[in-house]
């Protein structure tokens, strides 16, 4: 178990151990955030996490988009967790905080970014919502590959990403080993998408790339160790 944010016996200040620095290395390269602006829509991705519609509905309520897209189907972390698919689940949420249905699209089929953005489009242009500008709200560690699948995916669109919050501390939905090997995992989609052009292409820092090798390296020492040939039983 990787343990973040060690304090050192009897110093009054937290000392965060080089994973932990390696993380938010990732974590300040990965996020992609503007402050909102006036838009055409507010663009949200589906997920797990129910922050992404309250979000959305805040953005709403300060009057930044006259409608909410939200897309998806079942993804790996709702799929049997959520009865519902991902959209209808936001929907409801963003009814229950006040957003008046009219003012809501939904896409219930997308299972992955790129779905999101070529089917959310398509259910926009269906519903007779114009989408020359948008609101991205996501995941924090996701905002740089959304703007650049639209970037790839629908160039005409200006987005501005706005997640629900910048603070890495703040972001953390599941365990520090998951959410770090999560994050890794964010710079292979990165090199791996922009190579068949999902997205546009990114520049990935050395450094970047350094603080990856680095938190797999903690998760690798984490592990345990492969079983090798029983020894002999001792009487204790």
């Amino acid at each position: 178990m990787v343990r973040w944010g060690v304090a050192r016996r009897g110093s009054p200040q937290i000392v965060p151990p080089p994973a932990d620095v390696a993380l938010q290395v990732l974590w300040d390269y990965l996020l992609v955030a503007r402050p909102p602006a006036p838009a055409d829509v507010i663009f949200v991705f589906g997920s797990q996490d129910l922050a992404m519609p309250d979000r959305a509905a805040e953005l709403y309520r300060s009057g930044h988009a006259p409608a909410i897209l939200v897309t998806g189907g079942f993804g790996r972390m709702t799929r049997g967790v959520f009865d519902r698919p991902e959209a209808l689940v936001f929907r409801d949420r963003l009814l229950a905080a006040g957003v008046p249905a009219p003012a809501i699209v939904t896409e219930t089929e997308a299972g992955n970014t790129l779905e999101n953005v070529r089917l959310g489009l398509a259910a926009l242009r269906r519903a007779g919502r114009s989408a020359r500008s948008a609101l991205l709200v996501a995941k924090g560690f996701v905002t740089r590959r959304a703007v650049a699948t639209f970037a790839a995916q629908a160039p005409d669109v200006r987005v501005r990403a706005c997640p629900p919050t910048t603070r890495l501390a703040e972001a953390t939905d599941r365990s520090p080993d998951a959410y770090a090997a999560r994050l890794v995992a964010e710079i292979d989609r990165l090199d791996r998408y922009g190579a068949r052009g999902d997205i546009a292409r990114q520049r990935v820092p050395e450094a970047v790339r350094d603080a990856a090798r680095r938190v797999r390296e903690v998760d690798r020492s984490s592990e345990p160790p492969l079983p090798g040939p029983r020894a002999p039983s001792r009487q204790r």
